[in-house]
């Protein structure tokens, strides 16, 4: 039987791919654990497929930072060389995927991600992405945003693409809703098992992740609020940052019509604000009026539940609880002011159109 601290993973990981194939193969069969079979294929990418910073030249634009580059196959290889190095590495990637251990606990999600934007790279095949689609889909929780980050790019195989570069989105976000959708297909196939809903931090994740990619200039409007409404709205138990995330798409795309703006809104849920998201919103000239009123009445009526919640004899000779009542008095007070000035701006702003 192999174990962790016999297997010498350099000297298996120099080996042709097809001599390393068999020795897994081997291995498999005599029950090693698939965490060490695992930690065996990643020392083999590891070797064999340098990752995608060699691999990749990094475009900077649109003031993005180093985690926020758009990527294209480097030809700096004669063409023939170029070729055969697609293949071999095209080859690499589809015959490690060929192996990997079906148990979750195989390979972290994050290895996952990078293989695969490897085999997009490569134009590996569409039922090969479409495995690792799904098996990152059933360990999503365990991703970061920058794992998400999967860059649009054109590899040579694929020749020209239907739009030039300044038209192109930096990132592949059709992946990143079909990952969230084998996500939820993998939580309702576990439901009737205790402790499995990774709802709650995929929802968090998903939207930093739109909040990262929509700094894109480019990104359509579409293609976000499908993004956005991939997961069932009681996904989200804060819409902080589903808000920040629209803010920010509003940010880079002045130019949206007022239809669009509130087409936008739409997705998050003005009830589920914090108190400060609130107070930001109320504030956000981005925002049209609507979603301004829809958010200071949402949190009026907060406020009023949590006041007229307490109890009136736990508040005697307690002086703290009396501050902290004084304090809601104010922010409802400070809420209604702008909920005045609003409507007579939604006034006049009627006033002048009609």
């Amino acid at each position: 039987m192999v174990n962790d601290e016999g297997w010498c993973f350099d000297d298996v990981a120099s080996l042709r791919i097809d001599h390393f194939m068999r020795i897994i193969t081997a291995i498999r069969a005599k029950g090693t654990k698939p965490e060490i079979i695992g930690k065996c294929i990643m020392r083999y990418a590891e070797r064999w497929l340098p990752g995608i910073d060699a691999e990749l030249e990094g475009l900077r634009g649109y003031g993005y930072g180093k985690n926020e580059l758009h990527f294209s196959i480097l030809i700096g290889r004669k063409e023939d060389e170029g070729i055969v190095h697609s293949k071999e590495q095209k080859n690499i990637i589809e015959s490690l995927v060929s192996i990997l251990p079906p148990q979750p606990e195989a390979v972290p999600c994050k290895f996952l991600l990078e293989i695969l934007k490897m085999a997009m790279v490569y134009s590996a095949s569409q039922a090969l992405i479409s495995e690792l689609e799904k098996r990152a889909g059933m360990m999503l929780e365990n991703a970061n945003v920058n794992d998400l980050l999967i860059p649009n790019y054109k590899s040579e195989e694929q020749g020209k693409m239907a739009k030039p570069l300044e038209q192109r989105t930096m990132h592949n976000t059709d992946v990143v809703r079909r990952i969230v959708e084998y996500f939820l297909m993998h939580e309702q196939e576990q439901q009737q098992l205790p402790l499995t809903s990774g709802k709650s931090s995929v929802s968090k994740l998903l939207d930093n992740y739109l909040a990262e990619v929509a700094k894109d200039p480019n990104l359509s409007i579409t293609k976000f609020q499908v993004l956005a409404e991939a997961l069932p709205e009681k996904a989200r138990t804060c819409d902080d940052g589903i808000y920040r995330a629209i803010d920010t798409y509003l940010k880079t795309h002045p130019s949206l019509s007022e239809y669009d703006r509130k087409r936008l809104c739409k997705i998050m849920n003005c009830g589920k604000l914090s108190l400060d998201a609130c107070m930001h919103a109320a504030q956000n000239e981005r925002l049209p009026l609507r979603t301004v009123i829809q958010v200071l009445f949402s949190e009026q009526v907060k406020m009023r539940a949590a006041m007229q919640g307490k109890d009136p004899a736990a508040s005697d000779n307690n002086s703290e609880q009396e501050i902290t009542q004084t304090s809601t008095k104010t922010e409802i007070m400070t809420l209604r002011a702008e909920l005045e000035n609003v409507k007579t701006q939604m006034t006049e702003l009627q006033r002048d159109y009609f």
